[in-house]
């Protein structure tokens, strides 16, 4: 890897990381800081059966990682940069003193042959996503921490069956 593709690996995690304090600015009502730390997921090494369980599982292995600045998760994306397919970037836990963002990615040689094939060669995709609460009113700004709040949610999930 080149440090010119370094460079483009780094500005594209910032531009991402912009964008998602973005999203959680007009969606969220924390307030949220710039100084971020990040987290490195990679997608097809969890074994789930559907989102729910998903959610779960990033949820408790996430909580025992160790957040990392933004160089050293270059670094270690950069060791396999040519094989990154798909990037993206959500909110694992926001403080007032700092952020932490996880960068979950798929790598292109964990498709089906088949697929590889046809995209072998393409980019890296970026993304920014925020996840909702179940039953959120979209017009309604939530909070962004609301899965590491456990027993509120349990209380929330527990009401909404009455409604």
């Amino acid at each position: 890897m080149t440090k010119m593709d370094n460079e483009i690996l780094e500005e594209n995690i910032k531009i991402t990381t912009d964008h998602l304090l973005e999203l959680v600015k007009k969606n969220c009502w924390n307030i949220v800081t710039n100084r971020c730390l990040y987290i490195l997921t990679n997608i097809n090494s969890l074994k789930y059966s559907n989102l729910h369980e998903l959610r779960e599982i990033k949820q408790k292995t996430n909580s025992k990682k160790t957040p990392q600045n933004l160089n050293s998760v270059v670094e270690t994306l950069a060791e396999f940069n040519n094989d990154l397919y798909d990037v993206v970037l959500y909110i694992f836990k926001a403080k007032s003193n700092k952020t932490i963002i996880e960068i979950e990615y798929l790598k292109k040689s964990d498709l089906d042959p088949e697929y590889y094939q046809k995209i072998k060669d393409n980019s890296p995709m970026f993304h920014a996503k925020i996840i909702m609460p179940p039953n959120q009113n979209q017009m309604v700004k939530f909070d962004v921490n609301w899965q590491n709040n456990n027993v509120l949610n349990s209380v929330k999930k527990i009401l909404s069956r009455f409604k």
